[in-house]
């Protein structure tokens, strides 16, 4: 196993370890989301996240992709609080910290996470299943990626609210919040990875890092963010998101493990 590899697992074994017992407090009374990416910038997350990002794709295409998926999302916020358009309705944050115009800047950091993560997903659906991308699939996985983001909107942001994070003055069915919210979501996500997609089809190179297993690692911090919102669910009661979160995430998990288990690594190139 190669350094750069160790590392990156054994931060993301701390981070599990870190979560765990985040949820264990959770359960005790405590805030599920205190301590974690969600809902504060944890070290060893962002380390990872950063690290994976260098290591798999170059530095400098791992910084640009977070500025890229920042930017959009912050340009969305400005607009979104300035206006009361993009996300479907008028909304404010609760959230203390540092803000740009008005726009949390731990929010702008978790668009990037977010956001790469939904990437890194269709990425490792693609390694699993022996694709290389092309023009005929980019448009397919900007899809998904955007798919896959706004499942972590679904989830998160009815649990957020109860919290306190940020609080909405209409909405709907959906734990009444607006839907435009989950379709602004949505063309956040692919804005920012069509750019960065067709940017990588146009100018492609060999990843840093030639170690398929590694691609997994954003997959299981997918089902790690599960684990937290699932049991924050059921602490709060909120049985029928439960059911909601678990029907949209598990199958992207699952189905991205079963692939990774059947794949012929020794012929994928990562």
């Amino acid at each position: 196993m190669q350094i750069r590899e160790q590392i990156l697992w054994g931060l993301f074994g701390f981070t599990i370890l870190t979560s765990l017992v985040n949820i264990a407090g959770g359960f005790m009374g405590g805030d599920f989301f205190r301590g974690n990416i969600i809902g504060s910038l944890n070290f060893l997350p962002v380390l990872l996240v950063l690290l994976h990002a260098g290591w798999t794709k170059s530095y400098a295409r791992g910084i640009a992709f977070f500025v890229l998926a920042g930017l959009t999302g912050f340009i969305s916020e400005y607009i979104a609080l300035k206006y009361g358009v993009f996300f479907g309705g008028e909304y404010i944050y609760n959230m203390d910290g540092s803000r740009l115009a008005s726009v949390p800047v731990n929010v702008i950091i978790f668009w990037s996470f977010f956001i790469y993560t939904g990437y890194c997903i269709t990425n490792s659906f693609l390694y699993w299943l022996g694709h290389k991308m092309s023009g005929r699939l980019l448009p397919l996985a900007v899809l998904m990626d955007g798919l896959i983001v706004v499942i972590i909107d679904l989830f998160i942001d009815p649990l957020q609210v109860l919290e306190g994070a940020w609080s909405w003055t209409g909405g709907s069915s959906y734990f009444n919040i607006p839907v435009g919210n989950f379709i602004g979501w949505f063309f956040v996500a692919i804005i920012s990875t069509t750019i960065f997609r067709t940017y990588e089809y146009l100018r492609p190179r060999k990843d840093s890092l030639q170690i398929p297993a590694v691609h997994l690692i954003p997959v299981l911090g997918y089902g790690l963010l599960y684990l937290i919102m699932l049991a924050a669910s059921l602490r709060y009661g909120m049985f029928g998101l439960s059911l909601i979160g678990s029907a949209l995430m598990l199958p992207v998990i699952i189905s991205n493990v079963v692939l990774f288990t059947k794949s012929p690594l020794h012929t994928l190139k990562v």
